[in-house]
C-alpha cells in the first residue's frame, strides 16, 4: 500500500526522512469493479422502473432512482480518484499533501499546531501561520496510521497538540491494540454478535417489512410499496464491519444501546399507529396540514433528541476515560523502546 516499508525504527530517524504513503492498485481495482457492478445493477433497476411504474409517475420515478444511483456511482468514482491520487509524503523536511485536485507543501519546522480530529477514522490537522493541511487516516492501513500518529506525537511539543487525550482514547489506542487485546473474562449475559447473526436480523427485518408492504400495495393498488424491503436490505453491508470471528457483547455493557433500540422501536410503532388511520382515511385529516410530513417531522425530532442524549452521555464517559488511555499509550511506547 505504501511505497516504502515501515517499521518502528523509522521513528528515530531525523526529520528529513523520506516516506510516502498512498493506496495501491488493489484499492483502485476494487473501486472500478464496484463502479461497474453497481452501474449494471442500477441500469437494470431503472429499466425495470420504466416498465412497471404507472404512466403518470414513470418519468418522476425514473429520474428519482437515476439521481439516487448517480449519487452511489459518484461515491465509487470518488473512491477511485482517492486511491489513484491522494498521498502523504515526508521529503527533505517538508510535508507534502497530495489531494485529488490540489497539492500542498508544508515545511515541518513551520507547523505551529497539531490538531487531533475525531472526524471519520481520525484526522491529523497541521496548522502554520498561513495555511492548514489535513491528513485523513481513513485512506491508509493500520501500520501507516500508527506511524504518522507516532511521528507527530514525538516530534512536536505537547503544548502544540490539541485534543490528543480524546483522540488517543477513541482513535490511536484502539488502533494500536487491535488484534492484540487479550480476551476479556466472559460474563453471564454475553452473546456472540457475528456476521451470520446480523444476516438473520436483516432477513427478519426485510421479511417483516415485506409483509407490512403488502397491505398498502393491495389497498392502493400500487406496486411501489413492495419496494419497502429494500430499506432494511441496505443495512446488510454493515456485516463487513463485524470481525469474522464475531464480537462478544455483554447486554449490561450495552445498556445505552439497548435503551435506544427499545425507544426507536416503540417510538416508530407509536408514530405508525397515529399515521395509519389518516392514511387509510379512517379519520379526517386536518385542513391545510400534511399528516404524513408532520408525523415524519415529529418522529425525526424524537429520534435525533434521543441520539443527542446518548452521544452526550458517551462523550462525558470518554472524557473521564481519556486520561487513562493516554497513560496506557505512553506506557506501551516505553515498553517498546
Amino acid at each position: 500500500m505504501n511505497e516504502k516499508s515501515i517499521d518502528e525504527t523509522d521513528l528515530s530517524e531525523p526529520v528529513k526522512q523520506e516516506r510516502v504513503f498512498r493506496q495501491g492498485k488493489k484499492e483502485q481495482n476494487e473501486a472500478i469493479i464496484s463502479l461497474i457492478l453497481f452501474g449494471i445493477i442500477g441500469l437494470g433497476f431503472i429499466y425495470g422502473m420504466c416498465l412497471n411504474a404507472p404512466a403518470e409517475t414513470r418519468i418522476s420515478a425514473t429520474l428519482f432512482f437515476s439521481m439516487l444511483w448517480g449519487l452511489l456511482m459518484s461515491i465509487f468514482f470518488w473512491s477511485f480518484l482517492i486511491a489513484k491520487y491522494v498521498s502523504v509524503a515526508f521529503h527533505n523536511g517538508n510535508l507534502i499533501l497530495q489531494g485529488v485536485f490540489s497539492k500542498k507543501y508544508i515545511l515541518l519546522s513551520n507547523i505551529d499546531v497539531i490538531r487531533w480530529s475525531l472526524y471519520s477514522h481520525g484526522q491529523i490537522k497541521v496548522e502554520t501561520a498561513t495555511e492548514v493541511g489535513t491528513i485523513n487516516l481513513f485512506y491508509f492501513n493500520k501500520e501507516e496510521r500508527l506511524w504518522m500518529i507516532q511521528y507527530f506525537r514525538d516530534h512536536f511539543l505537547e503544548s502544540r497538540q490539541e485534543n490528543w487525550p480524546l483522540f488517543c482514547h477513541q482513535i490511536a489506542l484502539p488502533l494500536r491494540n487491535r488484534h492484540t487485546i487479550k480476551p476479556r473474562t466472559p460474563r453471564p449475559d454475553d452473546f456472540l454478535h457475528t456476521r451470520k447473526r446480523w444476516d438473520k436480523l436483516i432477513i427478519i427485518f426485510a421479511t417483516v417489512t415485506a409483509l407490512i408492504s403488502i397491505l398498502p400495495a393491495w389497498y392502493f393498488q400500487q406496486i411501489k410499496y413492495l419496494l419497502l424491503p429494500i430499506l432494511p436490505l441496505c443495512g446488510w453491508f454493515v456485516r463487513y464491519k463485524i470481525p469474522e470471528e464475531g464480537i462478544p457483547v455483554s447486554a449490561s455493557e450495552n445498556k445505552n444501546f439497548n435503551e435506544a433500540s427499545y425507544f426507536f422501536g416503540i417510538w416508530s410503532v407509536a408514530c405508525l399507529i397515529i399515521y395509519l388511520p389518516f392514511r387509510f382515511e379512517l379519520l379526517p385529516a386536518p385542513t391545510g396540514i400534511s399528516v404524513g410530513w408532520t408525523i415524519t417531522f415529529i418522529w425525526n425530532f424524537g429520534l435525533y433528541w434521543r441520539i443527542f442524549l446518548m452521544n452526550r452521555r458517551d462523550h462525558q464517559k470518554d472524557l473521564e476515560d481519556a486520561k487513562l488511555s493516554v497513560q496506557e499509550w505512553e506506557a506501551g511506547n516505553r515498553s517498546s523502546d
